[in-house]
């Protein structure tokens, strides 16, 4: 197999590399000790996310459920939402902060920032852009807890995968499924199946590479029913309920009935990692309430959001019955600009009763995605009518079936968005401002052990996960993720792209030659594949490649104990 790419020498003692790296983290502002939390430690750390919500939204699914949420009495504070290069934060970039207690860039994965920053974020060191920053997962993995993953999107979508993978784009979600699968999880659930195959298997994967029977080869039971979920009891679980995202929870019984709840995938997931003796580390995210947001759909929203509610009560009452849980709830960011009032009850608004908010929702039956696979091919302002009477119970005038029709045009991408910004103003009390992301603070909710407190910043949430399992990040980035090039002295480093959908970074280090499958955590050296406790790492926009520690130290010889990750 021939080599291609440039050879770097290694020019910097693996001293020196400690150094750089404890220069990076300077550029990332410290918080007050008050606002991380009060000493103490949480022998497990459940992380819950509903993604693209604020106050408004749980004041709307308060008055709907007609009493307080699960976490309602649990509020301690606020997140700032910005990233590195915006005021408005994606999901990709935001959830990076939370996962690593780095702010990134938008769209990264667990990587550092470009250059392209915004005040007050200060400039990126010279070596953090593109390098792999380690997380709170993969710290947990390291201290012997278990880990898991929950959510309603494929599991490779950007929140998930700040958790498990380092891409410096979210849309790679074949590469963050394979850092996945090689990150013995414990527990996986969500959808996304179709990145787990090739193409000729029916898949999404380009590299031909067969990662459900990888999954089996490495010893997880795969599940993709409710029934098959709750009749597994040990081991390590993959659960993929669709092949592409699950169904929105309006629309779960009638098209996907088989699928498990939020709530049900919660308990499960607890269920399994709590019979680790060492703890474990939980993340769970109701990735839909962002998208009924987008698409400015409050039956969509309420659905998955009342759901969240019900998942997160299981998580708190398994942590008021463990005692040594801590339990962090928030979003990433806002969507849509929602709000209880909209220019239609602008005269009324003063003297609205709930029934006012509440009726037109209560006659939704779907979501506007599941509207408009109701109109199916027969485009017509009539069919229209039919549909939006049948499925939101409301009886709109031709002129406004003509409008949505001519909207979804627009959104050719996302059709259904014309349903909520064309209905929403005139039959219902919700409104909204966008279709996009909102820059506003969210509320954070949190119980159990070395809860915080106050107005935290977005990598304060991961300085918080790791303090609380007494994992220091310094020392976990130091010990995973080290520039191959830099480290091993005098050695050769290329990346073989003979394979273009499979590099491979090749070490050669005096009479030793080692490889590493880009993605995946095995070290090939002396002829024998070794399993390494972290992912292997290529950046293509430095050409910088990123291996374990613990590889370094067998390039080299050396016997030296690795350093633990602890505080």
């Amino acid at each position: 197999m021939t080599a291609e790419g440039t050879t770097v020498k290694a020019k910097i003692q693996i001293r020196r590399c400690t150094i750089v790296f404890l220069s990076i983290l300077a550029v990332v502002p410290t918080v007050p000790f008050a606002a991380i939390g009060a000493e103490g430690r949480a022998k497990n750390v459940i992380v819950m996310i509903a993604d693209g919500c604020s106050s408004e939204q749980y004041t709307f699914a308060r008055w709907y459920k007609k009493e307080d949420l699960s976490f309602d009495k649990h509020l301690v504070g606020a997140v700032k939402t910005y990233i590195a290069d915006s005021v408005l934060a994606d999901s990709a970039a935001a959830t990076t902060a939370f996962a690593t207690g780095f702010r990134t860039s938008q769209n990264f994965i667990s990587v550092g920032p470009n250059e392209n920053t915004i005040p007050p974020v200060p400039k990126p060191a010279p070596n953090l852009p593109y390098k792999p920053l380690a997380t709170v997962l993969e710290g947990a993995r390291l201290l012997g807890k278990a880990t898991g993953i929950v959510v309603t999107s494929r599991v490779t979508h950007a929140t998930p995968a700040a958790y498990m993978s380092h891409v410096s784009a979210r849309r790679l979600e074949n590469e963050i499924m394979e850092q996945a699968v090689y990150q013995n999880i414990d527990v996986v659930f969500g959808g996304g199946k179709r990145h787990l195959l090739p193409e000729d298997a029916g898949g999404r994967r380009t590299d031909g590479e067969d990662l459900l029977s990888v999954l089996k080869q490495k010893g997880y039971t795969i599940v993709e029913n409710r029934d098959a979920m709750n009749d597994f009891n040990s081991g390590r679980v993959f659960g993929m309920f669709a092949n592409s995202h699950m169904a929105a929870e309006i629309d779960r019984k009638r098209v996907a009935a088989t699928q498990p709840t939020l709530e049900q995938m919660t308990g499960k997931a607890i269920e399994i990692l709590s019979k680790d003796p060492d703890g474990f580390f939980l993340m769970v995210e109701a990735s839909q309430v962002d998208w009924a947001c987008h698409l400015n759909d409050p039956a969509h929203l309420i659905g998955d959001l009342l759901m969240f509610d019900q998942a997160v009560k299981t998580a708190l009452e398994f942590a008021d019955k463990d005692g040594s849980t801590l339990v962090l709830v928030l979003s990433d960011h806002n969507t849509g600009g929602f709000s209880l009032g909209n220019k239609a009850a602008h005269d009324t608004g003063s003297k609205m009763k709930p029934e006012a908010l509440l009726d037109s929702i209560k006659k939704m039956t779907a979501s506007a995605t599941l509207m408009w696979q109701h109109v199916g091919t027969e485009k017509t302002a009539e069919k229209i009518r039919n549909v939006v009477k049948q499925d939101w119970g409301m009886d709109i005038t031709d002129e406004e079936a003509a409008r949505i029709l001519a909207l979804t045009a627009v959104y050719q991408g996302a059709p259904s968005f014309a349903f909520g910004e064309v209905l929403c103003p005139k039959y219902t009390c919700c409104g909204w401002t966008t279709h996009g992301h909102v820059g506003g603070d969210v509320p954070l909710f949190a119980f159990g052990p070395a809860k915080p407190a106050g107005l935290l910043d977005g990598p304060d949430i991961g300085k918080v996960t790791a303090k609380a399992m007494g994992l220091d990040l310094e020392k976990l980035n130091s010990r995973l993720f080290v520039d191959v090039a830099d480290a091993v002295e005098g050695a050769g480093v290329t990346i073989d792209k003979t394979d273009e959908a499979n590099p491979i970074v090749k070490v050669e280090y005096r009479t030793r030659t080692a490889e590493f499958p880009v993605n995946k955590n095995l070290m090939k050296l002396g002829g024998r594949f070794t399993e390494l406790e972290g992912v292997a790492v290529y950046a293509a926009e430095t050409g910088k490649a990123y291996v374990p520690l613990q590889a370094v130290n067998m390039i080299k010889g050396s016997t030296e104990p690795l350093p633990t990750v602890t505080r």
